[in-house]
């Protein structure tokens, strides 16, 4: 660990010491071959640990008990999954009832979205003044199964 930190440090020194000098020198001729020569420094600061037998990385210090654990991104994602699903279909219909004429204050669609990506709708739940044809109209979007509640009632 003590020669990754001395490497960090050479190379952190040698680059502040190649920003002074080319700062110091950029209005002469000697600009470019400053920079070479600079940046050859900065080259055998970087390499210096491999040439000297290479890094000893003890990893020791970490735990053989962590474990990546990613259910919970999965619970996380599938439930954005399915509360986007029921966002943009419940839009969808209320675009439905709006070009039929049909004011509807609410809606609401729960859906499940099973392991293999398929999509149910389980109930559609709306608050409208004309229900029947608001029923209507999403049986026939979404299929005459479709369980279509008043909110009202």
């Amino acid at each position: 660990m003590e020669q990754i930190k001395s490497s960090v440090i050479a190379v952190c020194t040698v680059s502040a010491a190649i920003c002074i000098i080319e700062s110091l020198v950029s209005g002469t001729r000697l600009k470019n071959q400053m920079k070479m020569i600079l940046n050859l420094v900065l080259i055998a600061a970087a390499a210096a640990p491999f040439f000297k037998g290479g890094f000893d990385f003890d990893l020791s210090g970490l735990s053989s008990d962590y474990s990546l654990d990613y259910s919970h991104s999965q619970e996380m994602y599938h439930e954005e999954l399915r509360r986007q699903t029921s966002y943009n279909i419940s839009s969808v219909l209320l675009q439905q009832l709006k070009a039929a004429g049909i004011l509807c204050e609410k809606i609401e669609t729960d859906v499940n979205i099973s392991d293999d990506g398929s999509i149910s709708i389980i109930k559609v739940t709306i608050k409208t003044d004309n229900f029947k044809e608001a029923a209507d109209i999403i049986r026939s979007s979404l299929g005459s199964e479709t369980e279509v509640i008043n909110e009202d009632s």
